[in-house]
């Protein structure tokens, strides 16, 4: 889609590219609980065709093609810097089974009835039109075939990202969008906008495996590199008001400290939908 909205998401996407392909590794070792029950959500049988939507760099479904080579994986997202660093790492890899595309998941370039199961992380939130979205996810979908995507859960159950945004706010660079952060926040939301797409047998649970990050400097870093426009913030400031953004966020963080470094509560949404 060419809108103002998607052009202005695919542009701040695509430039935090390279964070993403930076930190891809970091992100699958956190997200490790959270990939596991998502393929395991999906149930890829041999021969089949998994797509996964806004997928970045090629998280999930590289992993998913790595531990399943009988399973073709379209790797796919709709900013060009992010499936050039998914190809990359699927051609690094040797995984001759994932295709990576240009596809944005509001027009999916794709047959109806033409893929055995869809993946999603952290994308479906993200996108202009939602329920367009989903009703292209349902159509590319085979009948009886699922859904699997995790969003975030409400801010105040994910500090990691609410002090980052508050800490931003308090210095005078960034205001949120009416309605919040993100949509897709509560069960119910989710349930309503998957059903409103045609889809039947809805499950939907809260996950809350927490991140665990051995440094405030880990989580700095990840924060500002690839958190959307909030990471393009932080980047486009001046050094020493960066510097102070850093050292106001790490005054904030202070209550997560641990033995083993920062540990926050996540709390994540994980709908299956067939």
């Amino acid at each position: 889609m060419t809108d103002e909205a998607t052009n202005e998401s695919r542009r701040v996407w695509d430039a935090l590219a390279p964070g993403y392909e930076k930190h891809r590794a970091y992100m699958n070792e956190l997200e490790r609980p959270v990939n596991e029950r998502m393929m395991n959500g999906v149930a890829a049988r041999d021969g089949d065709t998994i797509l996964e939507l806004t997928a970045g760099p090629g998280g999930l479904g590289l992993v998913l093609a790595q531990l399943r080579p009988e399973v073709r994986v379209l790797v796919t997202d709709f900013a060009p810097h992010m499936v050039e660093a998914a190809a990359n790492a699927a051609k690094a890899w040797g995984l001759g089974n994932v295709q990576c595309r240009l596809i944005d998941a509001q027009a999916i370039d794709l047959p109806d009835s033409s893929v055995d199961g869809v993946l999603s992380r952290y994308g479906l939130m993200l996108v202009p039109d939602i329920a367009r979205a989903f009703s292209e996810i349902r159509r590319v979908l085979k009948p009886g075939r699922t859904l699997t995507y995790v969003v975030w859960g409400p801010l105040e159950a994910n500090p990691w990202m609410m002090l980052f945004g508050a800490t931003l706010m308090q210095r005078g660079h960034f205001t949120p969008a009416a309605g919040g952060f993100f949509p897709l926040t509560t069960e119910d939301e989710n349930r309503a906008t998957v059903s409103a797409a045609g889809f039947d047998e809805i499950q939907v649970e809260t996950v809350d495996t927490p991140f665990v990050h051995e440094s405030f400097e880990r989580y700095w870093s990840l924060s500002s590199e690839i958190s959307g426009p909030l990471a393009e913030i932080v980047q486009s400031l001046p050094n020493e008001e960066r510097n102070a953004v850093r050292d106001q966020l790490e005054e904030y963080t202070a209550p997560f400290k641990t033995d083993v470094g920062l540990r926050f509560p996540v709390g994540r949404i994980l709908v299956r939908a067939s």
